[in-house]
């Protein structure tokens, strides 16, 4: 008799299982601490900031098992538009690709408020001096900034009046053009604008800072494809109002990955 139980409860559970596939999350590749952690296709532990951040949202939102996905950067949005991939962190961006489905109101308008707020800071060489009320925008006209390859804000510093190296693939050798005075800057998306400073210190010391004042604010979304939209409305619904309604969690999580 038991089994007999035994047999029916796994039946049922992969009744379940087949009937719920996993949910994909993808992301890039990159060690970017505190937000990703690791570099290669293994989810590391822990994972990172934005992993947590996500993987709550899903727990909250999501009835299926999350697996997550590490892709380079350049194969993500590819991943997202076959199918591959349901859901990618998608960072706003002049033009945002029309193959990806994003929260958006009656009238057919981005709700900005279903995004997870970001600002783009820039690292310098501490040996510069530059004095802390620095006017970041202004200061780099002219200048060049090193950003990540494939960073969706490359065209809009460009229309600023800043020159642009997006040829380094990871924050380690975008410092590293810093050091060598290839770059006169490197960019960097963050949520506050200080979550950066710890990993910063921790890896460069006292050679490299962080200027006061922003380049700009941005936006990400969690974004999905037309067919997994249309599939499972009320799911992607759901984690996006989530994220509207929780991003401070970002902050409380943030301390698991501080020095104590």
């Amino acid at each position: 008799m038991l089994r007999l139980s035994l047999v029916f409860a796994l039946l049922a559970t992969s009744g379940v299982q087949a009937a719920c596939p996993p949910v994909r999350i993808g992301y890039m590749d990159q060690d970017r601490p505190p937000y990703w952690l690791g570099k290669g296709a293994e989810v590391p532990d822990p994972p990172g900031v934005a992993v947590d951040y996500l993987r709550a949202a899903a727990a909250a939102a999501i009835p299926c098992p999350v697996q997550f996905v590490r892709l380079p950067a350049n194969r993500l949005r590819i991943a997202l538009q076959t199918g591959a991939i349901d859901y990618l962190p998608i960072e706003e961006r002049a033009e945002l690709p029309t193959e990806v489905t994003l929260p958006r109101d009656r009238n057919g308008v981005l709700e900005r408020s279903r995004a997870v707020h970001t600002s783009i800071i820039v690292l310098v060489r501490a040996a510069d001096q530059l004095p802390a009320d620095t006017v970041t925008p202004r200061y780099f006209q002219g200048r060049v900034i090193g950003v990540p390859y494939g960073a969706p804000y490359a065209d809009t510093l460009r229309d600023a009046g800043i020159k642009v190296d997006e040829g380094g693939r990871d924050l380690e050798s975008n410092v590293g053009k810093l050091k060598l005075k290839r770059v006169d800057g490197v960019a960097l998306t963050v949520g506050a604008v200080s979550d950066m400073d710890q990993a910063i210190a921790e890896r460069y010391g006292t050679d490299v800072v962080r200027l006061r004042v922003p380049l700009f604010s941005s936006n990400i979304w969690l974004a999905t494809n037309p067919a997994y939209y249309t599939a499972h409305r009320d799911q992607v619904e759901a984690v996006w109002t989530w994220m509207a309604t929780h991003q401070q969690e970002l902050n409380s999580m943030m301390a698991k990955y501080s020095r104590k």
